[in-house]
């Protein structure tokens, strides 16, 4: 089996190092290493469940195939919430142009209405906040995942990832976490959210 994801650390520093506002450079840093143990397990969680052998059918599933393939699931969704999440980051605050603010505007009536959802969305959360294109509807959601789950909406395309764990924002915003998320809001790089959408 080939491995899914890579580790993008070094691309997602040269990026974000000096460019986070009130979001420090050594907060960057323990959440990049974050990453890449996440990443690093996904590989070894990918490699050992090519090798596991399946439970006899009829049987049900070991304790250790399930622990692999729950470990694997979290491993993958979190390694990619927080790829997203580090490229809408470093952004210059202007606000969202083109096919992207037309979508805002439809679906939530303005870009302001947009990011109170968003905000009381993600404040609402203990673990992520999505903001999401839903294909079936043709709409825009933003939701959230607690537990550490993974996205939940079946083929929704997540275009904002907000990581609200303590890990995100207790070095520099303390327990404030609407000072860490206004910060976030602010930064988000909206030529990044655009670039996700599809071509229509």
């Amino acid at each position: 089996m080939v491995p899914t994801i890579s580790d993008q650390t070094d691309l997602f520093r040269k990026k974000l190092l000096g460019k986070t506002g009130k979001i420090s450079d050594k907060t960057l840093e323990m959440h990049l290493g974050i990453y890449a143990v996440q990443v690093r397990r996904a590989k070894e969680l990918l490699a050992a469940v090519e090798k596991e052998d399946l439970p006899e059918e009829g049987a049900l599933p070991g304790s250790l195939f399930r622990a692999n393939r729950l470990d694997l699931s979290y491993c993958l969704c979190a390694a990619r919430s927080h790829e997203l999440y580090f490229q809408i980051l470093g952004g210059s605050g202007a606000a969202p142009q083109g096919k992207l603010r037309e979508w805002i505007d439809r679906d939530f009536g303005s870009l302001g209405r947009f990011l109170r959802d968003l905000r009381a969305t993600a404040l609402a959360s203990d673990s992520w906040a999505w903001s999401c294109l839903d294909p079936a509807s043709g709409r825009l959601f933003n939701l959230l995942g607690d537990p550490r789950g993974g996205l939940p909406l079946w083929g929704g395309l997540p275009l904002i990832a907000l990581d609200m764990e303590d890990h995100a924002f207790l070095l520099d915003f303390g327990q404030d976490r609407a000072a860490y998320l206004d910060s976030l809001l602010g930064q988000i790089d909206w030529e990044a959210v655009a670039s996700r959408l599809p071509l229509l």
